[in-house]
């Protein structure tokens, strides 16, 4: 996708990170009422937390210049030999949601990390858009899921880059 960029985010960008997630997750809120694991309910304090973890790395997804979403890249170590990288949250502004943005931003993320050996991710299984955004990625679902309430499902994917 032309004139799309991910831009490393800085301290400065703690309160612009903050609102978009608001906006861009304040939809699926309204449809799930899951006041335990929306990051609507989020205080800034954890977005300032993640930007200062040495185990994170947060980019703001701009189109021509202009914020459109965030992504947050969390190094999960080693497991059996494996690097682990997590994506938590990748999120877009709703204007924006179905342009093909995030695909485009997933494409362009993936190569900042050589040393990737698996992907892991979590999506609300009833949003089918993520899902198919996540297997058109070649991620693959795995592992059990998690029942939020009576209208939402927490499903876990994997990405494997490199078998080792």
């Amino acid at each position: 996708m032309k004139n799309l960029q991910l831009i490393p985010a800085t301290a400065g960008d703690v309160q612009l990170i903050h609102n978009m997630k608001y906006q861009s997750f304040l939809p699926l809120y309204n449809r799930y009422h899951d006041d335990d694991t929306n990051p609507v309910k989020e205080k800034i304090d954890k977005v300032i937390a993640q930007l200062e973890s040495d185990e994170t790395d947060y980019y703001i997804i701009t189109l021509d210049s202009t914020p459109v979403g965030a992504v947050r890249v969390v190094n999960d170590g080693v497991e059996n030999g494996c690097q682990l990288y997590r994506i938590s949250p990748l999120f877009i502004l709703p204007e924006h949601q179905n342009k093909g943005i995030g695909y485009s931003a997933l494409q362009m993320l993936f190569p900042k990390y050589e040393n990737a050996d698996k992907w892991r991710l979590s999506t609300i299984k009833q949003e089918l858009g993520n899902c198919h955004l996540y297997e058109k990625c070649g991620f693959v679902l795995v592992g059990d899921e998690m029942r939020i309430n009576d209208q939402m499902t927490i499903v876990y994917y994997e990405k494997v880059v490199r078998n080792i």
